[in-house]
């Protein structure tokens, strides 16, 4: 969404009153922070293939603790202004728990276009550091399975990328409803702040 005067009025407002554009911001991520709990929550909590669940003779750490998948990410809905580089008004940002690297590498598989690595990355083994090993068709061998798995067979990410793309409409309605909402509610302080009604 490219939205004009967002940003001179966020300017104005923040010379007025901190505290009232501090507001207005938290009730505009508010709008769309529900969709983003629903795309979150259609993440299982189980792993996609068993090689990224947990396994005991490693203490619940599958392929040293790199591929751990911990189920629903976090998510968070993000508002700029429209200024600078970026043209974005609104975002929204996934992570996975501490450890959950499991779930971004399942979610790129459906985007990734770069050529396998030959080697992984030095990682640790029993308390000992520096340990490498090649790695042989296992990136192939993983995207084919997350396609299997997820059935969505197209550009894009998986699970939360795909989840989004169903519900863009929705998503683009609620984003100008709150932008328009902000730029309402922003207008009605200004004028009060400079003619008293």
């Amino acid at each position: 969404m490219r939205v004009t005067g967002l940003k001179d009025t966020v300017a104005t407002l923040r010379k007025m009153d901190n505290e009232t554009q501090k507001r207005l911001r938290k009730d505009m991520r508010a709008g769309i922070a529900a969709t983003a709990r629903e795309i979150a929550n259609t993440v299982d909590s189980t792993p996609p293939l068993s090689g990224m669940g947990p396994n005991t003779r490693r203490g619940g750490n599958p392929v040293n603790g790199v591929t751990r998948w911990t189920g629903v990410p976090k998510a968070g809905v993000q508002f700029r202004t429209g200024g600078g580089k970026s043209r974005r008004i609104l975002s929204m940002k996934f992570t996975g728990a501490q450890g959950g690297l499991g779930l971004i590498y399942a979610e790129l598989a459906g985007s990734s276009r770069r050529p396998g690595r030959q080697f992984t990355k030095v990682y640790e083994r029993n308390g000992i550091p520096g340990f490498q090993h090649a790695v042989r068709g296992q990136g192939a061998a993983f995207n084919e399975g997350i396609r299997k798995k997820t059935g969505i067979n197209k550009r894009g990410g998986f699970f939360l990328y795909d989840a989004a793309i169903k519900r863009a409409g929705s998503i683009e309605r609620q984003g100008r409803d709150s932008v328009n909402k902000y730029m309402k509610d922003a207008n009605a302080a200004i004028r009060k702040a400079r003619f008293g009604f």
